[in-house]
């Protein structure tokens, strides 16, 4: 019988030799490490069966946990911490196989873990499931997130996910899939704005053989082959109107329709739709390109993914996973992102999200000269301070310095005249700021304001606003 390898990670020397002798003693074969970098450089040439990793920080065992099952997910991680934020960052993460014991552990204590962690190795790998999806950040955004996602394990619901691109939306739809109860089936995503009308009717509808009424045409293609699993339809506000008509029948009658032909075409009920936006499609309805039916339908669980400007503290451990996946993918040793690189990366406004973040990790370590692109960088966050608003002050906007003017000359004064004449000079100064933001598109203009499309119309005639030449 082939002994199982386990891997130890132990800078204590006492420590160390006691977990080895343990571990020996129950017949295992151990490899030990005392420096983490060199553990993950040996990580997949030895394919071990577990992981034990001695007391670390909290960032240094996230990053640890992260990398290993980055290399191998399906490889369990025993973690022996005091710290309690440890061994709450190992259930937020949501691994079924990474288990954390006190310092002061008894010898059954760490016989017992090993045993139930190498049984879960055993199962995962007669079961063939998948790689968990990693989700990179402990900032509160993204912890909530992680809670909801083991949530919603039971969930049929639709869920409606929504983030600027390169936030991480499809991760996050994978990662609903892979934690649901039916992680084995399929998960098949299709991406709405790279489909013409003939692919969405073949993809999306065709009739039954015969002369069939519309009542009788079924989803089919690629979305009924998501029966029972997950269904991902990105970028859905690419949808033609037309299209989205046709969705919401299918909302409407629940599932889908039984295919007599097809005795494996299963009622949509079973499986879980999962549905992505790169604008919020709240604003999308209010500007009427998007039916509000269809959107209550879709909104019925709402998950907003942040831009990583509103998670600058997760930008460090973000790098730190980039930059080992690019070492391991270019099959390299590791490679230590430094803290000046952090620190400039920090400071910067990352308008393409966390793809942007990934591409540049990977150029900074590719770079022999590391200077120029981090003055490159330096001058885009320069750059990106002196874009300007569309809205400045409200009293500057409303053109203050007179008013207080009007306001010396106290005769003949009128309250209601001087508000009337301060939200008039107020509203038309924003509107033409909002027109000239947006290339004068009256729709955008109208959603960035939050006003109907006629009510800026009739504005844009009452202040006699025209598009400056």
């Amino acid at each position: 019988m082939t002994q199982s390898k386990i891997v130890i990670l132990e800078a204590d020397q006492h420590r160390r030799d006691y977990i080895r002798s343990i571990v020996s003693d129950r017949g295992y074969l151990p490899y030990i490490f005392e420096k983490e970098t060199i553990c993950l450089d040996n990580i997949l040439a030895l394919d071990p069966d577990l992981v034990i990793s001695g007391p670390l920080s909290n960032d240094r065992v996230c990053r640890f946990v992260n990398t290993v099952k980055m290399k191998n997910g399906n490889l369990p991680v025993l973690i022996i911490s005091g710290d309690h934020s440890v061994r709450d960052s190992a259930r937020s993460n949501g691994f079924a196989d990474v288990k954390v014991i006190k310092v002061k552990f008894a010898p059954s204590e760490i016989n017992g873990a090993i045993n139930i962690l190498l049984q879960a190795r055993t199962a995962n790998a007669d079961s063939g499931d998948s790689e968990s999806p990693m989700i990179i950040g402990k900032s509160p955004e993204i912890l909530k997130i992680k809670k909801l996602i083991l949530d919603l394990k039971d969930s049929r619901e639709t869920v409606l996910i929504q983030g600027e691109p390169g936030t991480g939306k499809e991760l996050v739809a994978r990662a609903l899939h892979h934690h649901s109860d039916q992680p084995n089936r399929p998960f098949i995503k299709v991406n709405l704005a790279a489909l013409d009308s003939s692919m969405l009717n073949e993809l999306f509808f065709e009739t039954l053989p015969g002369n069939c009424a519309d009542s009788e045409k079924i989803f089919t293609g690629e979305i009924s082959s998501a029966a029972c699993g997950t269904i991902f339809l990105d970028k859905i506000a690419a949808l033609p109107a037309t299209y989205q008509s046709r969705l919401l029948n299918i909302f409407e009658d629940g599932y889908f329709q039984q295919n007599k032909a097809d005795p494996f075409h299963l009622k949509f009920a079973e499986g879980r739709m999962v549905v992505s936006s790169n604008s919020l499609l709240e604003s999308l309805v209010r500007l009427g390109e998007f039916r509000q039916d269809l959107f209550y339908r879709l909104n019925v669980i709402s998950i907003i993914v942040p831009p990583l400007r509103d998670r600058v503290g997760d930008i460090p451990m973000l790098m730190d996973f980039f930059a080992d996946k690019f070492c391991m993918d270019l099959g390299v040793g590791h490679i230590e992102v430094s803290k000046r690189i952090k620190d400039i990366f920090g400071s910067y406004h990352w308008p393409g999200n966390v793809r942007e973040l990934q591409n540049l990790t990977c150029r900074a370590i590719m770079k022999g000269d590391k200077d120029s692109l981090m003055i490159n960088l330096s001058r885009q966050q320069a750059k990106n301070k002196n874009l300007k608003s569309p809205y400045k002050d409200v009293d500057t906007l409303a053109g203050l310095n007179n008013l207080e003017k009007k306001l010396k000359n106290l005769d003949n004064l009128s309250l209601k005249s001087v508000s009337a004449d301060f939200l008039a000079r107020t509203e038309k100064k924003i509107m033409r700021k909002a027109l000239d933001y947006t290339s004068w598109n009256r729709k955008k203009a109208a959603g960035l304001m939050d006003i109907s499309y006629k009510s800026l119309l009739n504005k844009i005639k009452k202040y006699k606003l025209s598009k400056s030449v």
